[in-house]
């Protein structure tokens, strides 16, 4: 079942923000210990209107258990929502190098897909799949795009089965990343 992520999903939508943190190498996970990012991230979660926060969060839930999520936002809002972690009640070491993804990655007119992930136990099962097509279902009029890692051969191919066309190549971080946008004509069915 795909739902509204709510308050008390904050733990499992941190861990698996953390993973793709982790997959970016991040200066704040190269920095700092997992569980004190985990903290952070819950905080950002609740707290403050950030990118995780938990109303830009819908939740794949199986028998009860947070087993993905999918994390949307306006691109317009991007940058406000990333200055607002320093809203967040941080140690001065974590402040010292500033927000996590300073970077812009949407533009202005998109709305922007940030973050697809599932729990390894429930890989292969399509919960990607399904997050994506409600999020392409849910704003047909809107134009989405995502960034794709071109390391990441297997979301690369998922993203264009869903209709997802690069439009360009944007650096995150060091790495090289596809910015891709839907053409709804193309999307699956």
């Amino acid at each position: 079942m795909i739902r509204q992520a709510k308050l008390e999903d904050q733990h499992e939508i941190a861990e698996l923000s953390y993973i793709i943190w982790e997959d970016m190498e991040l200066p704040i996970v190269k920095n700092f210990d997992k569980a004190q990012v985990i903290t952070w991230l819950e905080q950002a979660i609740t707290q403050v209107p950030y990118r995780t926060y938990y109303e830009n969060v819908l939740v794949y839930e199986i028998d009860g258990d947070v087993a993905g999520i999918i994390i949307t936002y306006k691109g317009e809002d991007e940058m406000h929502l990333e200055k607002n972690w320093m809203k967040l009640d941080l140690p001065e070491k974590v402040r010292d190098i500033g927000t996590p993804l300073p970077l812009k990655e949407a533009e202005d007119n998109e709305l922007y897909i940030e973050t697809v992930a599932v729990f390894s136990q429930y890989r292969g099962k399509g919960i990607a799949t399904q997050l994506m097509h409600y999020v392409i279902e849910e704003h047909r009029d809107k134009k989405l795009s995502l960034s794709c890692d071109y390391e990441n051969n297997g979301a690369y191919q998922l993203y264009q089965r869903l209709g997802f066309e690069t439009e360009g190549t944007i650096d995150l971080y060091g790495h090289a990343y596809h910015h891709m946008v839907i053409n709804k004509k193309n999307a699956e069915q």
